[in-house]
């Protein structure tokens, strides 16, 4: 099992403080929805107008959701930004700016 690295207080904070920003995220237009420490993941929301109905278990229309996209902080080997991470943050910080 792979070492967890804790994340840094002053990235945490960062992250925490672009929490609802939107940004273009391979391709597609996301939110980030939540920040998982323990899990050393960023948690986006897929922000289409209308989300794609999801299908029950016997594949009949159930209900509209919107996907979820979990993206891991820091590399588990090196403990460093990964660059998925690197990427999110600009944008996310770009989004300030506009």
């Amino acid at each position: 099992m792979a070492k967890t690295h804790a994340i840094d207080t002053a990235l945490l904070q960062q992250l925490r403080s672009l929490l609802g920003h939107r940004c273009e995220h391979v391709g597609q237009v996301w939110r980030l929805i939540d920040i998982l420490p323990e899990e050393g993941l960023a948690v986006l929301e897929s922000d289409l107008a209308r989300p794609p109905i999801q299908m029950d278990q016997y594949g009949r229309a159930s209900h509209r959701a919107n996907a979820i996209l979990q993206v891991r902080i820091l590399d588990p080997v090196e403990g460093e930004i990964t660059l998925e991470m690197q990427d999110l943050l600009e944008c996310l910080q770009s989004t300030l700016r506009a």
